[in-house]
């Protein structure tokens, strides 16, 4: 059912992590003479056109949470196993957000002589985490409305 809005803001929250697998999440520049690096959620891309796997845990995040949501959406006549859904993937975009501060911030990158410069597509899952939360106040909603109508008659 598309013109439930709890199916919006999951449409919305697909396309957001979509977008995030994939355009860059971080740029390294450094401080003196060098290249720049670009962090995707695959793959770190030095200068040199190297590439370096050590992130792909961040696309893996991304990649269970999508067919999460496709199956979130088809599921609107089980609003309750919709909510559980919806919660399994507002988990994996706060682990998202935690594993992309342990890469560009803790030290995951060998970067401690650059400087970071936070990319658009990293602030999509944070946006869809919130977009996540809306869906499933929605949901629930829909199921304590639907609840309270079975009581009436």
């Amino acid at each position: 059912m598309i013109q439930r809005k709890q199916t919006l803001f999951l449409l919305a929250a697909l396309i957001l992590t979509i977008v995030c697998m994939c355009l860059p999440v971080a740029v390294f520049s450094p401080q003196g003479m060098g290249t720049n690096v670009e962090v995707y959620n695959l793959w770190v891309k030095s200068g040199q056109a190297s590439l370096d796997f050590s992130v792909a845990p961040l696309f893996a995040l991304l990649l269970i949470s999508c067919p999460l949501n496709v199956l979130a959406i088809f599921m609107f006549k089980n609003r309750m196993l919709q909510a559980r859904i919806c919660l399994a993937c507002m988990l994996l975009m706060v682990l998202y957000c935690i594993v992309y501060g342990y890469y560009c911030f803790m030290g995951g990158l060998d970067a401690s002589s650059m400087t970071y410069h936070m990319s658009f597509a990293a602030c999509c899952p944070p946006i869809s985490f919130i977009l996540y939360v809306m869906a499933r106040n929605g949901i629930i909603a829909d199921e304590k409305l639907v609840k309270s109508m079975d009581r009436i008659r």
